[in-house]
């Protein structure tokens, strides 16, 4: 769904307050809450009428003002937004497709007329699927003004533009009758507005108002019906993204957590993941997966709030860390037609499962982990209210009497502020012992009893590692507001280390020696990291932020890391090009004008290189990392531009479907961490940090490479501006 319809729903959809979108809010994925904050603030701009908006740099950390198109973020959604990919699901269309054909020939069967309302048309499929299948009236509702006009334009290329009439409204806001949007109600619903939760786009409401005021009583909904699936698992893997484990520091004692942050039951948020990309050897199931609970579309009987317990088997001793889940659609009202979007290990279909992105699998925490023993009866409760699942498990006795009280509101809540101030990949960050070893090491090299120290970064545990090797006093400088609770400087209390110090302040620049005691700054330190970074050359902020310290350092502060390469390879994607490949033709429709639409929101608003975990994204490397550009963070930043052109060699022959960017860093002469490639396995498929999102450079067209006769090269050119701190990327084959 839109994230333009999401924030008119604040302002004027009875049916969502803005209490309740704010609850939405917080069961967001932590990336879904950044960009609708973002959204939020361009948005109010936008209402009043300003061509300029101002923004902060992330790298620079200076406030800059902006002139931007005034559907500038209506470009940007479009060319952002998962439709691409969701086009390109052929077992999502095909089934889709099947599914409408047997509900129309029902109600005709019935001796009616077929009317059908398709709800979140988007491009028009579903309602062009129901014309052809015989349908006597379609109506397509799509709130989103640019994809409605991009409906029209496609279902009157097609040939329908008489049969289908496309309503620029939500369906809350649709009315039946003589004079209304609908002349009937519809008996059939074709409808696709689920995301990977199942319900976090607003299914339930949307069914539910649709029944109550647009639909006929006998009606038939596509899809018919939904399963959630859910199951148990043990994994020190998964619980690595949800609590803080002890810091060992090599030759002292280990850093630990406080007793708050250990049994908070963390963040609301769905973390949604390619359960496929975690190996079995990486979890160990507890449970069966378990069929929790269904929704009836066609009926519409459900509430938005329920809960279901199942008393199940532990299939082993050990201890429950986690719940995965998964669902299914039932497309049919006699469930012969049914699109799973379980994982490989999981799947009916094995490996030879669909891949997509726009439905994945989701993962929630226990608040601590549970031990059970081997055949332990365990209470396996599911809980809903209109947008978020939870769940909750216990060992219980034969009867499950102890979670016999299903109104019990047991949702998790993030009490100990880690949760809400550092994201799953932050807190697996911190939990990131090789990496954490690193640091020790690099620090241990230039820590003295008498060091003044200070930090750079968000979330961050140096602080807690220089304190704890006796640095006489840590700075923690941050821009960020801390009238919330300060969860790492909690540890560091828990632990003794009091000679860490918080300074905040709105510019690193108005920092005065005074602050940090009249004492010259011996180690500057940042992993680094910034709650603000989307791209990888982001973290260059430290960069920005020690030239902004400068005169509060010594003339020979040690400056970690020392220095920064952007780091770049060639890709052959199994899947990931999806994103960005032309949709063409779907299910025998036209659907070009969609890849027109999306081709000029991509140029008017779209940046060339996508964010993205690519852990979650087989691929094969096609060439040997090389360096766009090094960056030495113990100098000063450069006046002038920096630009850099170079040629790469293609070591393997295949598809180069995008260029993956990531940043190194040098800690010092020894001692290097990356964001980005951790090494290459013996079949070329490369290893990434799981832990921070890799740029990629989509290439436009996709010819093949013939790296094995050295036929093909890859051109590059990089443009910095320094001033401004911005990229500009070229990547050609030639």
């Amino acid at each position: 769904m839109s994230i333009l319809i999401h924030l008119n729903k604040i302002f004027s959809n009875k049916f969502i307050s803005e209490f309740k979108f704010c609850k939405h809010l917080l069961n967001f994925t932590e990336e879904r809450q950044q960009f609708y904050y973002y959204k939020c603030n361009r948005y109010f701009c936008t209402m009043e009428n300003k061509p300029f908006c101002s923004r902060i740099n992330v790298i620079t950390g200076e406030t800059e003002w902006v002139m931007e198109n005034e559907i500038y973020d209506y470009h940007q959604e479009i060319a952002r937004s998962g439709y691409t990919d969701m086009l390109h699901d052929h077992e999502r269309n095909k089934k889709y497709y099947e599914g409408i054909k047997l509900a129309i020939a029902a109600v005709h069967a019935r001796g009616e007329q077929a009317h059908v309302l398709d709800i979140g048309a988007g491009t028009g499929l579903l309602s062009m699927m129901a014309t052809k299948a015989g349908a006597d009236t379609v109506y397509a509702c799509e709130a989103f003004p640019p994809i409605a006009d991009g409906a029209r334009t496609i279902i009157a290329q097609n040939g329908f533009k008489e049969k289908i009439k496309v309503i620029g409204k939500r369906s809350t806001e649709l009315t039946v009758g003589p004079e209304g949007d609908l002349p009937r109600r519809a008996n059939i619903l074709a409808t696709e507005v689920f995301d990977t939760e199942l319900i976090g786009e607003g299914a339930i409401p949307t069914f539910l108002h649709a029944h109550k005021h647009l639909l006929t009583a006998n009606c038939i909904s596509v899809p018919h019906s939904a399963t959630v699936f859910a199951q148990v698992v043990e994994s020190d893997f998964i619980w690595k993204w949800h609590k803080i484990l002890p810091i060992k520091v090599t030759g002292h004692d280990d850093i630990v957590s406080t007793s708050e942050i250990d049994s908070c039951a963390g963040a609301p948020s769905v973390h949604d993941v390619q359960l496929s990309q975690i190996r079995p050897g990486q979890f160990k199931p507890i449970t069966e997966p378990t069929r929790m609970i269904d929704f009836n579309f066609t009926k519409g009987d459900f509430q938005e709030r329920r809960s279901q317990i199942h008393q199940v088997k532990a299939l082993t001793s050990g201890s429950c860390h986690a719940v995965f889940m998964w669902w299914s659609l039932e497309m049919d009202t006699a469930g012969d037609i049914v699109l799973s979007t379980a994982p490989t290990w999981a799947h009916p279909d094995g490996d030879a499962a669909p891949w997509r992105d726009h439905w994945m699998q989701s993962i929630y925490y226990l608040p601590t982990p549970l031990p059970i023993k081997q055949g332990d009866n365990l209470s396996f409760k599911l809980s809903h209210d209109d947008f978020s699942l939870w769940f909750n498990v216990k060992t219980c006795s034969d009867n499950c009497e102890n979670m016999k009280d299903l109104n019990q509101d047991d949702r998790p809540v993030c009490t100990c502020g880690a949760h809400i101030q550092l994201s799953r990949a932050r807190i697996r960050k911190l939990n990131d012992q090789q990496t954490t070893d690193k640091f020790v090491a690099a620090l241990k090299k230039v820590v003295k009893h008498d060091s003044i120290c200070a930090s750079i970064s968000d979330g961050s545990h140096l602080p807690l590692i220089a304190a704890r090797l006796g640095a006489e006093k840590i700075f923690n400088f941050t821009q960020t507001n801390f009238n919330r609770k300060q969860p790492l400087m909690d540890i560091a209390k828990k632990n003794n280390l009091h000679q860490i110090e918080v300074i905040q302040k709105r510019g690193l620049g108005d920092v005065l020696a005074s602050d940090i005691g009249n004492k010259p700054i011996d180690v500057l330190m940042g992993e680094p990291f910034f709650s603000s970074t989307l791209q990888p050359w982001h973290d260059l902020h430290f960069w920005y932020a020690k030239d902004s310290l400068k005169k509060l350092l010594a003339p020979d502060c040690s400056i970690l890391p020392q220095a920064g390469t952007l780091k770049a390879m060639a890709l052959e994607f199994d899947d990931l090009w999806k994103f960005h490949a032309p949709v063409v033709e779907k299910e025998g429709f036209n659907l070009a004008q969609f890849d027109v639409i999306v081709q000029r929101s991509s140029d008017l608003a779209d940046e060339r290189m996508d964010p993205h975990h690519l852990w979650e994204y087989p691929s094969r490397i096609l060439s040997e990392p090389f360096d766009l550009m090094t960056f030495n963070f113990k100098g000063n930043i450069p006046e002038k531009s920096i630009k850099k052109n170079g040629s790469v060699q293609f070591t393997r022959k295949g598809i180069c479907h995008g260029i993956a960017v990531w940043m190194e860093f040098d800690l010092d002469r020894d001692l290097t961490i990356s964001s980005g490639l951790q090494g290459v396995n013996a079949t070329d498929m490369p290893c990434w940090d799981m832990n921070a999102k890799q740029g990629v450079y989509f290439i436009p067209e996709n010819p093949e490479t013939f790296g094995e006769n050295g036929l093909k090269m890859l051109n590059y050119h990089i443009h910095f501006n320094p001033k401004y701190a911005t990229f500009q990327w070229s990547f050609e084959l030639k």
